[in-house]
């Protein structure tokens, strides 16, 4: 016995097929929504503990050195030498005064104008007040800024020491790496301290995530938090494979996320519990023994012992960045191999979008691998052996443009080799810097020109310093500082290929060496990369070439 089902019957079912579709891909769109709802709740949270940390770790170091600045064993001298330090450590900080009229006020031009208009409104908001004082925030050509008052009780009569604070610097530093997917905004009162990113595009406000940011002075901020990247919604309009393939990549990515944030978190919570605890017992220290001997030797032992736990911190978080990248090799590479295997077997079956999304499979795919070998380069870079040994650097340099015109000849350029200083180096690194800075050189030129390079250095100040010109397309030196960190590009990854991370595997060399790294440049008109190696003293000094 045969049922036949006629037209009717047949619209019927395709018409439940399709409602049954629709109504899982708003299912999972849902979830999606919750998920990133949760994310962000997390994510809030993590930066608001971090922003406290931030400011809360400034504001005691502030206090401790009121106190060091204040102490009457202390030599006048020691007042400009100390500031200037604190204030090269802590950028965010624009200007200091003592309430002794001997001692300068320090800092920026702009800072100490901005704590000149400032300090009134500091003194009469402290008046009939004993402890410390926050007001703000000031407007101050066109920047939101906070006046501190801190006292010291070391002095007789009590001595206070009177601070410019500009809150967005601090943000900045903070805050910019981490919003990625997210919108932030950071405020106190009326005013916004930080927003990113920085367009005055609306606030959703039912995805946004609001949290009081308590700094253990002056009034609480609040740090509002919201999603940006909505991407991950428009996978479920791809079909049952791409919803499958997208929902194993994205649980993998998000558990790695959590799994880092989670380790992050708990490791800076557990570092500043700890600076808490050594901040009273400096304290305890100085009000109780006033030797300062004994304090500078209690000091070096804790320091140590930070210094342990920070080096512990980094090597665990390298052994997991290399672990992760290895391990996440073999599943993208079976994905590769599988959909390799599909569109060879069954492409005659397949429609034009299923070979699309195939497509789109394999060059996700083979894009994640190509970034974990990137990932594991620089993971090894900062765990390989540095073997130093006195080298020729204009031999060097000369084998690195043999060598990039021989293995990469659409790199090859004109390179103009002048003066270079010999120095005692690791030669493999030194050699992987050059041929990093000169190929970039002759790779990122404006169409239609011909690359050229120049290539220099220098002894200055103990530094072996070395640099590499060029002419090409340049930058914008708003963005320098993200030049040497991991997956960071300023310019279309189609237009120049690559993935940001060999320059920051040069930063990590040079500073394996002890030296440092920077960039100038400017938009359409070439850059010049800097670097610098220490040379040794007496016989061991660097020689030109």
């Amino acid at each position: 016995m045969s049922i036949s089902l006629g037209p009717a019957a047949t619209s019927i079912i395709l018409l439940l097929g399709v409602v049954i579709s629709v109504l899982g891909w708003l299912v999972a769109r849902r979830q999606i929504e919750i998920e990133m709802a949760r994310q962000t709740t997390i994510y809030a949270s993590t930066l608001a503990h971090g922003v406290e940390a931030q400011i809360g770790s400034l504001y005691q170091a502030l206090h401790r050195r009121a106190e060091l600045w204040s102490d009457p064993q202390r030599s006048p001298d020691f007042w400009q030498p100390s500031v200037d330090l604190f204030l090269r450590e802590n950028p965010s900080l624009l200007a200091i005064a003592h309430s002794d009229p001997s001692r300068p006020m320090l800092g920026s031009a702009e800072g100490m104008r901005a704590l000149t208009q400032l300090m009134p409104s500091i003194v009469a908001s402290a008046e009939g007040t004993e402890g410390d004082v926050v007001i703000g925030p000031v407007m101050f050509e066109g920047r939101p800024l906070f006046g501190l008052r801190v006292k010291t009780d070391l002095a007789s009569p009590p001595a206070r020491v009177f601070a410019a604070f500009d809150p967005s610097i601090a943000l900045h530093e903070l805050l910019d790496e981490r919003a990625v997917g997210y919108g932030i905004r950071v405020e106190a009162g009326d005013r916004e301290l930080f927003r990113r990113p920085a367009s005055g595009a609306a606030i959703p406000a039912e995805l946004a995530q609001n949290d009081s940011v308590s700094l253990g002075i002056g009034s609480a901020w609040t740090l509002s938090t919201w999603p940006i990247a909505t991407t991950a919604l428009s996978y479920y309009q791809q079909g049952p494979l791409l919803v499958l393939v997208s929902g194993l990549l994205a649980s993998t990515l998000i558990a790695f996320a959590v799994h880092y944030g989670t380790l992050a978190w708990r490791r800076a919570d557990a570092l500043r519990d700890a600076n808490l605890e050594l901040a009273r017992q400096i304290e305890e220290t100085q009000r109780g023994q006033g030797d300062l001997r004994s304090l500078s030797g209690e000091l070096e032992e804790r320091v140590e012992q930070r210094t342990a736990e920070l080096h512990e911190t980094i090597v665990e978080l390298e052994t997991f960045n290399y672990s992760v990248s290895h391990d996440l090799r073999g599943p993208l590479g079976a994905v590769i191999n599988f959909a390799a295997i599909l569109r060879e077997d069954y492409e005659s079956r397949l429609d034009e979008t299923a070979r699309d999304i195939l497509a789109r499979i394999v060059r996700s795919a083979t894009a994640a691998v190509s970034m974990m070998d990137a990932l594991l380069a620089y993971s090894r870079s900062g765990r390989s052996e540095l073997r130093k040994a006195p080298l020729d650097v204009a031999r060097l340099v000369r084998e690195v443009e043999q060598e990039l015109v021989a293995i990469s000849p659409q790199y090859a350029c004109a390179v103009k080799i002048g003066d270079l200083p010999d120095v005692v180096a690791d030669e493999s690194m030194l050699r992987f810097i050059f041929s990093n800075l000169i190929s970039n050189a002759c790779k990122f030129v404006r169409p239609a020109d011909s690359p050229s390079v120049e290539v220099g250095g220098r002894v200055s100040g103990g530094e072996a310093v070395f640099h590499v010109r060029d002419a090409g397309v340049g930058f914008d030196m708003r963005f320098a500082e993200k030049l040497f960190k991991v997956f960071e590009r300023l310019h279309p990854s189609d237009e120049y290929p690559g993935h940001g991370v060999g320059l920051a595997i040069v930063a990590r060399m040079v500073r394996r060496h002890g030296g440092r790294v920077w960039a100038q440049g400017a938009v359409g008109k070439g850059a010049t990369f800097y670097f610098t190696i220490p040379v040794r003293d007496g016989s061991g000094d660097a020689t030109k070439s």
